[in-house]
């Protein structure tokens, strides 16, 4: 049996896209095509109906306000994380501190930075300095002071880099409705992972305090011949809490500052969160945060 020539294909292909004896058009009639795009048409139609009145059922279910999933509900469980600054590769938490990477350095913070400034040169939130207390329901977003937060880190002296004294930018992760839990005195006193610096302190400055330490019994050890600060404070004042979407809210910042490390020695630092209803995991990343220093 021979083949089919070309111009014999071209044909047959050409009376299936259109047979002018049948008058079908790919193999259907007008009728036949008329029938299916009228069933196709019904169908995605019932199909869009179906949707939007899914979605409409469950848009009365949320609140415009409040999250519908709170507390140990919520994807952070109600334990709040922490997140540090800066961070110019996602890929490692090493904060190599070198004048050469001092351009991916400020950058890093200043990109946190930029909303805070802007905010405080506007005049938004209200004064909260001194605040020993909790926000109540109604009240105005507390003021993050920029130029208290960044007298002693700075874009002017890049962050600490051109010091040798890097400075890194720690903030606690937003939970809709969370409170600090604060200690009482014997509570603070009984804990063994609590340096007494903090715990002399604790009840007078009510606050949820930060601690940052080395990891382990050599870093501690490397990090006792150098010198730690915090700016504008030691922790986050409790005016910021809870967090309610009140608005212009922006969580407080802490700078801490590392002065005197030795140079080509890497530091392993962890710090935390220390107030009662913030457990500290290291593994889930929760009530902490950990990096590495490296001063070249």
């Amino acid at each position: 049996m021979e083949k089919p020539t070309l111009k014999q294909r071209v044909g047959s292909f050409g009376k299936f896209i259109y047979n002018s004896e049948t008058k079908n058009v790919l193999g259907r009639s007008g009728r036949s095509w008329a029938e299916i795009g009228i069933f196709y048409v019904i169908y995605y139609a019932c199909l869009a109906g179906f949707f939007a009145a899914t979605l409409a059922v469950f848009n009365q279910t949320l609140d415009s306000d409040n999250p519908k999933l709170q507390g140990s509900d919520s994807l952070l469980k109600g334990n709040p994380g922490m997140g540090f600054k800066p961070m110019p590769d996602i890929e490692t938490t090493l904060i190599h501190s070198t004048k050469e990477g001092k351009d991916d350095y400020v950058k890093s913070i200043k990109k946190l930075l930029d909303e805070y400034e802007k905010a405080f040169n506007e005049g938004k939130g209200k004064d909260c300095k001194g605040q020993t207390t909790l926000s109540k329901d109604g009240d105005e977003a507390c003021a993050v002071d920029f130029t208290e937060l960044t007298a002693e880190c700075n874009e002017a002296n890049a962050y600490g880099i051109l010091e040798g004294n890097p400075c890194v930018l720690l903030k606690l992760n937003k939970i809709y409705g969370w409170s600090p839990e604060l200690y009482s005195d014997s509570e603070i006193n009984a804990l063994d992972n609590v340096p007494d610096s903090i715990k002399n302190d604790y009840v007078k400055e009510k606050k949820i305090w930060i601690d940052c330490h080395g990891e382990n019994a050599a870093d501690n050890d490397n990090l006792a011949k150098a010198k730690v600060t915090y700016s504008p404070q030691q922790g986050f004042p409790l005016g910021f809490y809870p967090y309610k979407k009140q608005k212009d809210y922006l969580s407080p910042l802490v700078f801490v500052k590392f002065t005197g490390l030795a140079k080509h020695l890497a530091y392993m630092i962890e710090c935390k969160a220390v107030a009662k209803n913030i457990a500290v995991d290291r593994t889930e990343k929760e009530g902490s945060v950990h990096f590495e220093l490296l001063i070249d």
